[in-house]
């Protein structure tokens, strides 16, 4: 799969979602994703072959959470570095 930082997928849910972060953890990419209609709905999602999973597992998520933030905040600040 080739999902980058700003795509937009459409989910089993029939919601836009933005991928806002993409972190490789455990040999696995990972990405959080925020509806594009509501911000309040945030998905954890990995790669599964050619699917995007919902990521359940909270011990896995609190791991994640710090390494989403960090690459989010690289990713904007080479936005703004580029605009």
């Amino acid at each position: 799969m080739n999902i980058q930082f700003l795509d937009s997928l459409i989910l089993d849910d029939d919601n836009e979602y933005i991928v806002v972060s993409k972190v490789h953890y455990n040999q696995q990419n990972h990405y959080c994703l925020v509806d594009k209609n509501n911000a309040n709905n945030l998905k954890f999602c990995y790669e599964d072959g050619d699917e995007l999973v919902e990521a359940n597992n909270k011990e896995l998520n609190t791991i994640l959470l710090p390494l989403f933030l960090e690459e989010g905040k690289k990713a904007l600040e080479s936005l703004s570095v580029e605009g």
